[in-house]
């Protein structure tokens, strides 16, 4: 909470709390036998509430200077003593306005009661100060939980951006080797190459402020990259897409099956007998969508230890950042089948 917020909060209760106070205590000599009538008794709580509501004002000045700057036995100290102060205050004033006001009061005849009205005002602010530092620290309190969560937020902001930027050049550097192993060969194939990269680029940018993106976006920049494998392999590479169409408008975390393609065509012509094949499948089912990318060959040990391998470990830590709780990620092997399957639900 702002400063200025906390401000008009605090004389929006101030206000409040002074006017029931002002109520109660009407209501409580209104039914007492006395003799004065009730629009005395009105004028005389009127008198007395709009005193405890400058005081508590003015005390309210003092305490935000000491609230964060003593210890609590010190700030304590001050609050008790400037109570004992202000009540005194509290019953000299209303003394001064019996004086003023009414015909037959003398301040000899009432001093016997002095002590005890400065103590119950005291006392009353003594209870004000309670209430205030309450409910200033359990402010401080929310201010500092939303601080820690807003923090944590955007330090979980940082790391998904980090991982997700270490996906992109690691794609980038293996579709600019491709493009440069043909560039002698076919000048016409290279030049196609550089456009469907151009393509996988603009879509990168449109898209680089996104947290999640559509299926079929994350499709059309898979399709890209594809095309540029596709000329660069011809026929030692297969492609297939099973995609339901319901499945189309889920929306993922931006780059998330481009490692795994990645990684299928990297470690499937380690394994894989020519053509490798590879299979691209997504489909809804109830409230979860399941991804999966496959290929012909088999788990290479060599893996775990090849610098490519960090594009299937920020598939699953960007998953757990974002669906804790309603995401898995699986590397499987089948005989001759190679299936990364990813399941999001929502």
């Amino acid at each position: 909470m702002s400063v200025e917020k906390f401000t008009n909060s605090f004389w929006k209760l101030q206000i409040i709390g002074w006017l029931i106070y002002f109520v109660l205590m009407f209501l409580t000599f209104i039914t007492q036998n006395t003799d004065e009538t009730w629009v005395e008794v009105f004028f005389i709580k009127v008198q007395r509430s709009l005193t405890g509501f400058t005081l508590t004002s003015l005390l309210w000045i003092l305490y935000k200077r000491i609230v964060n700057r003593y210890s609590i036995g010190k700030t304590v100290s001050i609050a008790f003593a400037a109570s004992i102060i202000f009540g005194i205050i509290w019953t000299a004033i209303e003394t001064l306005y019996f004086w003023l006001t009414l015909l037959d009061y003398t301040i000899t005849r009432s001093l016997p009661y002095k002590p005890r009205a400065a103590l119950i005002y005291a006392v009353t602010i003594m209870a004000w100060s309670a209430i205030y530092f309450g409910v200033e620290y359990w402010r401080q309190l929310q201010t500092e939980k939303e601080n820690a969560l807003k923090a944590k937020v955007l330090a979980e902001k940082a790391q998904l951006e980090m991982l997700r930027y270490q996906v992109n050049p690691h794609f980038l550097f293996n579709a600019m080797n491709s493009i440069r192993a043909s560039i002698d060969e076919d000048k016409l194939r290279a030049k196609q190459m550089v456009t469907q990269l151009s393509e996988f680029l603009r879509h990168s940018l449109l898209n680089g402020e996104t947290k999640e993106v559509p299926l079929r976006d994350e499709l059309e920049a898979i399709r890209n990259y594809l095309a540029i494998e596709k000329i660069r392999f011809e026929d030692d590479l297969e492609i297939e897409f099973d995609i339901g169409e319901d499945a189309m408008d889920f929306k993922i975390p931006g780059f998330l099956l481009n490692p795994l393609v990645e990684n299928s065509i990297k470690h499937g012509f380690q394994t894989s007998p020519k053509p490798l094949k590879i299979r691209i499948k997504a489909n809804l089912n109830g409230k979860k969508l399941m991804l999966e990318v496959a290929n012909t060959g088999h788990l290479n040990d060599r893996v775990d230890n090849n610098g490519t391998k960090i594009g299937l470990k920020n598939v699953r830590k960007r998953l757990e950042k974002l669906f804790p709780n309603s995401s898995s990620f699986e590397l499987r092997t089948d005989k001759e089948l190679v299936t990364a399957k990813v399941i999001i639900e929502k």
